[in-house]
């Protein structure tokens, strides 16, 4: 049985979990192929608690994590609502095709339901179809926006 709860970010074991499964993301072709280096290891967890924007679901076998979900609030102006944006949506390549990821966005939904968001919005790659068919399997869609999602790299200091 897999259970999903917002993740408390000063509990070690949600830490670790969180960290080991955005790490197998990164080290996954969909993420990019590269382990989180050591900062990112180092420091994720406390950035995302310093972040007044961020929740953080986690999915939990027995005592293991196996799936994680990592939001931030945003704005909608032409709404004058709060949005919230799935940043990242990770589950162990073990644990797939078993609900964990319907059962984490339905975490981030009603979690937005209830904080009054007028929408969830997420980012996905063209070339993952098992994504795609289950977003669009919750409602998610291409939506009516003609806008692309750009990059600008900052040079880290």
């Amino acid at each position: 049985m897999v259970i999903v709860t917002q993740a408390d970010l000063g509990n070690p074991h949600h830490a670790t979990g969180i960290v080991d499964c955005l790490d197998a993301y990164a080290r996954d072709p969909m993420g990019g192929g590269q382990a989180l280096s050591a900062h990112a290891r180092q420091n994720l967890v406390a950035g995302l608690a310093a972040h007044p924007a961020s929740v953080t679901f986690i999915a939990q076998a027995a005592s293991q994590i196996v799936g994680v979900a990592v939001c931030f609030f945003g704005y909608s102006t032409f709404q004058a609502k709060p949005r919230l944006n799935l940043h990242d949506l990770i589950v162990l390549p073990t644990q797939r095709r078993r609900g964990i990821g319907r059962a984490l966005l339905d975490a981030v939904a009603a979690h937005a339901a209830a904080c009054d968001c007028c929408a969830v919005t997420l980012e996905v790659r063209k070339d993952n179809p098992t994504a795609q068919a289950l977003y669009r399997s919750l409602g998610f869609g291409g939506g009516n926006s003609a806008m692309e999602f750009w990059v600008k790299p900052v040079e880290i200091r």
